[in-house]
């Protein structure tokens, strides 16, 4: 693969999107359309053996899912410290103990940017402080309760599968 350019062509606060003119290995050359580098966290915390959820309009797909709170990496901005930031903000608590679990592409052929995901224990009430255009509502569900394939969101998945295995006593 031979990268020839690479042009931005669309940039706001969440999203870059780029076109990069490509020489494949069969001297075919293609232009490539991707996303640009943002950087994403998102936890998965329990309390009590009840799992920490938020409910969330997703206008990409127009409809709401529930799914673990996540969200962006400020420019400059530990990935711990993100998590932390976005899980106070999101849920109202904190944790003491933290596990960083996997770092992963969610979608490598269309976006350069990586989800950090975490493990959050021994959790604390504080008070919840969404920014002003998001609405969200905090939804716990026990772990014995849920069926991991009934939700639609990847990140949720992978973090409850590892839940599932790190309680089956497997890791």
């Amino acid at each position: 693969f031979k990268h020839i350019s690479k042009n931005q062509v669309f940039k706001n606060d969440v999203i870059t999107v780029f076109e990069e003119t490509l020489a494949l290995p069969n001297d075919n050359v293609v232009t490539w359309t991707f996303t640009g580098k943002k950087e994403v966290v998102a936890i998965i915390a329990e309390l009590e053996n009840e799992i920490f959820f938020v409910k969330q309009y997703r206008p990409a797909i127009k409809k709401e899912l529930i799914e673990i709170p996540a969200g962006l990496v400020e420019k400059g901005e530990d990935i711990l410290d993100a998590a932390k930031r976005e899980f106070e903000e999101e849920i109202g608590y904190r944790a003491n103990k933290w596990e960083k679990i996997c770092t992963y592409y969610n979608s490598a052929g269309i976006n350069a940017g990586q989800y950090h995901l975490f493990y959050a224990t021994d959790l604390i009430k504080t008070q919840q402080s969404l920014d002003e255009n998001e609405f969200l509502e905090v939804v716990k569900i026990p772990f014995n309760d849920i069926d991991i394939f009934s939700f639609e969101d990847s990140k949720t998945m992978l973090a409850l599968s590892y839940l599932k295995i790190k309680k089956e006593g497997v890791l």
